[in-house]
């Protein structure tokens, strides 16, 4: 079928006067005799194409015409411009110059008070021409609404496949695909998107399937780092670095992620426009793990002040994501006046009390105990109750790491005694509780660790009292905690009674870095193809439409002088 096309195509005398711009000549050498039958072919054709470039409707091709696909393509390129509506006369398609009134010349060469007609006849003097006057216009009518994809169904598909060249058929496909995400069809998609092969498109259009094959999952996430760097796809560079940097964070390339977003560096700003604002913030977040991971502490504190307090009501993952690392990364100093600045920044005034107990726990963990120790006693001081049981339950902790059972069980006493004579309000208590209940879920988590027989009475005595020391209502939490910590297989059940399933408690690694939040879906505003075309040259090769751009040149001008035109 190829060659039977390029056959067709070659020796083609309409398409010097359609890639000249001059519509009139195209009219005019379409009225000449064929010379043979392959040329009737041709003729029909650039007969669709000029009814294409004056908006008028096209009828249904044949399937048995050997330019069925080129023929096709225009009807699909029609449907196109019902969708875009009133934005085909702006969109950076090839309706941009159908619908410009002076990007093809459409009128005589003479005007009308120096043309000499008369009938038609058979006979023709020497250097005599027709003249044919194109119909007006229809582009400034209102285009019904349609949608290329309604016409290419499976059947249509397999008939182009057959009758079109590999490039004009690989980014048809790749328009389709792009069109069926847009959709949600993400399925129908990869289907339309398996079925080309994307060498077969020009060069300039590769790295944008690239970028539909990674949406589609047809391609590792790996690729998007490569797409990142890519120039032609620099309009989409932010939502692609996005990508980028949390996947070389899941990999653990913390320099790499710090080398890609550094031109993305800074939050978000007042004068960002609204679409830049999540993917900054997401990029912002990418390198705040980096630089915590490599230990830059100083750049991270200096890039705390321009996030924090401006979200210090927020708590969306990002902001919350965020604000864990701002505390981890008070971990390692003390407990001066810049860290409680900050921590008064990370959030309302109302949960600070909560701020620092995390803080202490992270320390804790970090082995900073002078710093926990230095939070405990700061939460003492709070003057609501929560905030005071918090303290206590830090010195527990602090205890039970140092391996003090005395100082262990004096703050559980110290809580548990604050619990039963402070007269708090009821939601005070109540948040006491669920204080008490974090407390005994980490004393059997950390029992694990605690091999010495004497710790096991000690903390089973404990694990009593705070169960004696909250609201009765909260005695179904302790018999699993009671089973873990004492090591104990569920109790078997009597004939017709559910066995009673104790829960083993501990911590279990998940793999991906403590804290890491995954990446936002990708998603980017598809561009539309310049063309669906393939217009033959006259030398029988295809071109989409003409070159990109305001430099495209001029049509022809009209002549000086010209010989009398023959007019029907």
């Amino acid at each position: 079928m190829g060659a039977l096309l390029a056959g067709l195509l070659s020796a083609n005398p309409y398409a010097g006067p359609f890639w000249a711009r001059d519509l009139n000549a195209l009219v005019v050498q379409l009225a000449e005799p064929l010379a043979d039958a392959e040329q009737g072919e041709r003729r029909r054709l650039y007969v669709d194409l000029v009814h294409f470039l004056n908006c008028e409707p096209l009828a249904p091709t044949p399937a048995t015409e050997a330019l069925f696909g080129p023929r096709t393509l225009l009807r699909l390129e029609q449907a196109r411009r019902g969708r875009l509506g009133a934005a085909a006369t702006s969109a950076p398609t090839l309706w941009r110059d159908v619908l410009a009134p002076d990007f093809f010349r459409r009128a005589a060469p003479l005007p009308q008070d120096q043309a000499l007609r008369w009938p038609l006849e058979d006979e023709r003097w020497n250097h005599e021409r027709l003249e044919f006057r194109l119909k007006p216009s229809s582009c400034g009518q209102p285009v019904p609404a349609a949608d290329e994809l309604s016409l290419l169904s499976p059947q249509l598909r397999t008939a182009l496949r057959e009758t079109l060249e590999d490039e004009a058929w690989a980014r048809l496909s790749h328009h389709q695909a792009a069109r069926l995400l847009v959709l949600g069809q993400a399925d129908a998609a990869r289907e339309v998107a398996r079925a080309f092969d994307p060498a077969a498109l020009a060069p300039e259009d590769r790295p944008l399937d690239d970028m539909l094959r990674l949406a589609l999952g047809l391609l590792p996430p790996s690729h998007f780092e490569r797409l990142a760097r890519e120039p032609a796809l620099a309009a989409y560079r932010l939502p692609l670095v996005v990508q980028a940097a949390a996947w070389l964070a899941q990999e653990g390339r913390w320099e790499d992620v710090l080398a890609l977003t550094a031109s993305e560096a800074a939050w978000p700003g007042a004068d960002t426009p609204p679409a830049e604002v999540a993917p900054r913030r997401e990029i912002f977040y990418r390198r705040a793990l980096a630089h915590q991971a490599l230990g830059h502490r100083e750049t991270l504190a200096q890039g705390w002040a321009a996030v924090f307090p401006a979200l210090a009501g927020a708590q969306d993952p990002i902001a919350e994501a965020l604000r864990g690392l701002a505390l981890a990364s008070l971990t390692r100093g003390g407990l001066g006046p810049e860290s409680l600045a900050l921590l008064r920044d990370l959030g309302p005034a109302a949960g600070l009390g909560r701020r620092l107990a995390t803080l202490g726990g992270l320390a804790l963990e970090q082995g900073n105990t002078r710093l926990a120790l230095d939070v405990a006693e700061r939460l003492l001081k709070e003057p609501g109750t929560p905030g005071r049981a918090r303290g206590h339950t830090l010195r527990a902790e602090v205890a039970l790491a140092a391996g003090d059972a005395a100082g262990f069980t004096r703050a559980i006493e110290r809580l548990l005694t604050l619990r039963r004579q402070d007269r708090a309000a009821t939601k005070d208590l109540d948040e006491v509780d669920r204080i008490v209940l974090a407390l005994a879920q980490s004393v059997v988590t950390t029992s694990a660790d605690l091999t010495e027989a004497r710790w096991r009475p000690v903390l089973a005595t404990q694990l009593e009292a705070m169960r004696q020391g909250v609201h009765s209502r909260h005695d179904k939490v302790f018999p699993p905690l009671f089973a873990a910590l004492e090591d104990r297989a569920p109790q078997a059940a009597a004939k017709g009674k559910r066995a009673r399933a104790f829960v083993a408690v501990g911590q279990v690694a998940v793999g991906a870095p403590p804290g890491m939040l995954p990446p936002p879906d990708f998603s980017v505003a598809w561009p539309e193809p310049y063309s669906l075309l393939a217009l033959p040259l006259a030398d029988g090769t295809s071109r989409a439409w003409f070159p990109r751009g305001p430099s495209s040149p001029p049509p022809v001008s009209a002549p000086a002088k010209t010989e009398v035109p023959h007019a029907p």
